[in-house]
Formats: C-alpha cells, structure tokens, sequence
C-alpha cells in the first residue's frame, strides 16, 4: 500500500510512519523543508517536497496513492483555513480516481466539550468544539459529503510519547524543580494515549471497509490532573507541584490552541476497541509511565 503523510514529523505522524514502514506500506510525507526531509528519509519513507500552505503543489501526488493520512497542522493565526483549503484541494484532486480515496483525517477529543454527569464520550456525543477547533467539525462536513473520498476520522485523546505530551511536561517540570503550569485544576479529569498506540489505531484505520467512520483513539479514559501528578511523583520519588492558569486575558478565543487542557473529560474507546480489533498497550497508568519515564 502507498501512503502519503502530512505531519510526518510532528509527534503523532513520525510514528505512524514507522508502523507503516514496519508493516511493508511504502510512505511518502510531505516535507516543507530540507530537515524535515531528512527526517522523513531516517523514519524509512520518501519525502515529496511542499507545504499545507500551498495544496497544489502536493495534492495531486497524494491524490495518486492509495490511501491518504492527515495529521498536519501549521497552528498558525490561519490554521483553519490552511486545513480546509488542503482537505478540499485533496477532495478535487481525487475525484476522478477509478477507486475511491481512503482518507484519515485527525480530530481529536476537544471537538467534545467536557464529560457531564460521569457519562463517558462516545463517537455519538454532539460536537462542541473549542472555537480554536472549530474549524476541523468544519472540515469533517466537508470530507463527510459526496462520495469522491472513504473517509475516517480518528479523534486522538492527549497524546503521550517520552518527548511530548502532558506526561513528558510534567515530568520534566518535577526534574527542574518547578510547578507544573497548566490550565487544568487537580480534578480536571485528562484522557491519555500513547503515541505509538495511537499509531497502531491508524494503520488499522486503513484496513477499514466502511465507508464513513469515526473513532475515539484513548489508552487512559480518563484521570485526574491530581493523580496524573502523583503517579509521576512516585515514580522519581520527587513531589510535582500543580499550578492552575486562568486563561490569559488578551487571548483570542479563536487562537487559544491551550484552551482544551481545562476541559474535564472521560471518553469511550469501545467502538475503536471492537471495530478494528485494536489493543492499545498501555492502558494502565503505572505502566503507562514507566514505558515514558526517562
């Protein structure tokens, strides 16, 4: 299978490309620059020169494979429009292929607003996105319409590897010596998935026959901030110290790409369990750090 990757080497992207190159696809990811070339070539995929800015010079390569996953994003002042300007370039680009397009586009779980009355977030669960992300239920409609693409959705909870992700932050703030700052409160509850788990629910994406799908990817349901802290406490036998920020006063709501952190959430990842037969790995807390702890 050939496989062309935006993002390919943000956190999530870089490690889809290696379960991908592990299990025989040939890999292509966009690149914007001679590093991130570089990048691409040493995870085993090839790298097709261009910028999400700028469809045209990449949609009709992407368009050529058989199965297209969407993970970049500029987060830029623009970033919403640069994301439906690609996805409907993409869409154009593939609408004359004899077998439809499989896409996989990223959500993710700020789309919903926080969990209510202990009732877990499901794939049926209204959106509510952050205004920040508004711009992605925008684009879903879009891909959702018509029948020139085969669409998944994948809704990532907190993504979690050893350099990046809440777990990474705090822990490299207990080692520093300092509070860990963040929008959250100690019972502010946080969904967690580990990156390459993740990717895992990817590569399994594109087996998928459906031809509209959407799925909550999350190894940990749901935790609160409080315990989150003191798991890593123990585990390096160092107190974390946890800091809440209220949102900052000139920020616009539009660009308030951290706003989600505050939201409370506890998600429900049956559907992408039973669907695709996936069996993330960590899915308890305490081996869910040790496997990140450095």
């Amino acid at each position: 299978m050939d496989v062309f990757v935006t993002g390919g080497t943000g956190t999530i992207g870089s490690a889809i490309i290696t379960r991908l190159v592990l299990s025989g696809s040939s890999v292509i990811g966009l690149a914007r620059s001679d590093a991130a070339s570089d990048k691409l070539r040493a995870l085993g995929a090839s790298a097709y020169p261009g910028d999400l800015l700028n469809p045209e010079s990449w949609v009709e390569r992407a368009a050529s494979c058989d199965a297209v996953i969407h993970t970049g994003a500029t987060f830029s002042d623009d970033m919403g429009r640069v994301d439906r300007q690609s996805m409907l370039a993409l869409k154009h680009a593939a609408r004359h292929r004899k077998q439809t397009l499989k896409v996989v586009y990223t959500g993710g779980i700020w789309l919903y607003a926080s969990s209510q009355n202990d009732t877990a977030i499901t794939e049926k669960t209204p959106f509510a996105p952050l205004p920040a992300f508004r711009f992605m239920t925008e684009t879903i409609r879009t891909l959702s319409h018509g029948t020139d693409l085969n669409l998944v959705v994948v809704h990532p909870s907190l993504v979690c590897s050893r350099n990046a992700g809440p777990i990474a932050e705090m822990t490299k703030a207990l080692k520093s010596g300092v509070p860990f700052q963040t929008r959250a409160t100690p019972d502010t509850r946080w969904p967690l998935v580990e990156s390459d788990d993740l990717a895992a629910l990817y590569v399994l994406a594109l087996k998928q026959s459906r031809f509209r799908m959407s799925m909550i990817g999350s190894g940990i349901s749901g935790i609160s901030v409080g315990n989150l802290a003191s798991h890593i406490s123990a585990r390096h036998g160092l107190p974390l110290e946890i800091v809440t920020q209220p949102a900052p006063a000139d920020t616009d709501p539009d660009k308030d790409w951290s706003a989600g952190y505050a939201l409370s959430q506890t998600v429900d990842s049956t559907h992408a369990r039973r669907t695709t037969s996936w069996s993330p790995e960590h899915s308890v807390i305490e081996d869910f750090i040790v496997a990140l702890s450095k």
